[in-house]
């Protein structure tokens, strides 16, 4: 079901696209209709192919979700909060590994043939220095590690990069976000959220674009175009026809497609 709706997408996709072309084709074109449709649909075509290669570009590029980014600042500011954040980590680290030892800042995690590996967490709001990061390196030294993973809210000192090249082990740095990417969503493990940033208020005009834009308006918007493009077999088409008929299968389209106006609700589980 979900993959058929998917290709009704698409389709729909389409189908704005060529209503587009149609428009200004009919306009420059008038005496050959068949010539129109058939540029119509080439281009209409071409255009939704190179959209389609660029957003699968664009997906392997994109990161996190908003609301991923959002579940990700409040599970640092959750732990920050908590007196014993290490103990999240262990459980974490057992899901996957045997030989786990919590310290207080940091744990470490013996692999076979006497690999090991420390993770600190530094849940301080001031962000990952480079004079933190030597004080770090100072405490987890002695315990001769090959790896040491350092967890921090951000990197707010660009030195810390070059400093990386200084020490033997292999240094790896995770802000709030790549934690609860490479980490948290890797092992499927997340902490719980118990305390969480305040939203912002959501301004008037986010609104009146929620409403202008809704999913519900694509009908409207779709069927005002079809009657300005309908009319267009019978009437002399003039230049005020095309903008306003674009216009209109622009506001169809975002209205359609736009994720942003057009939240999903979460499928009942249970």
């Amino acid at each position: 079901m979900r993959r058929l709706s998917l290709i009704f997408q698409e389709i729909l996709k389409f189908a704005f696209l060529f209503l587009l072309f149609f428009i200004w084709l009919r306009f420059l074109i008038r005496k050959n209709f068949v010539l129109v449709i058939v540029l119509s649909a080439l281009l209409s075509t071409s255009i939704y192919l190179l959209f389609f290669f660029l957003r699968r570009r664009k997906k392997v590029k994109v990161g996190l979700k908003l609301k991923e980014k959002e579940d990700a600042e409040n599970m640092f500011l959750s732990l920050a909060c908590e007196e014993n954040y290490m103990d999240f980590f262990e459980k974490l680290s057992l899901t996957k590994h045997k030989n786990v030892e919590k310290h207080k800042k940091y744990l470490t995690i013996t692999h076979p043939e006497h690999v090991k590996t420390v993770l600190w967490a530094d849940f301080s709001f001031d962000g990952l220095t480079s004079n933190k990061l030597l004080e770090i390196y100072k405490q987890v030294k002695k315990e001769k590690a090959t790896k040491i993973v350092i967890l921090c809210k951000e990197v707010s000192d660009k030195k810390v990069f070059t400093l990386l090249g200084s020490f033997k082990e292999k240094i790896e740095i995770f802000d709030q976000y790549q934690t609860y990417e490479k980490l948290y969503k890797y092992y499927n493990v997340f902490p719980e959220i118990s305390k969480k940033y305040p939203s912002e208020k959501k301004l008037v005009l986010k609104d009146f674009f929620a409403y202008s834009f809704n999913k519900k308006r694509t009908k409207g918007y779709l069927f005002s175009a079809l009657v300005l493009i309908l009319s267009s077999l019978f009437l002399r088409t003039t230049i005020y026809y095309c903008i306003v008929a674009s216009i209109l299968v622009v506001f169809a389209i975002i209205s359609q497609f736009n994720p942003r106006f057009n939240r999903k609700d979460n499928p009942e589980i249970l």
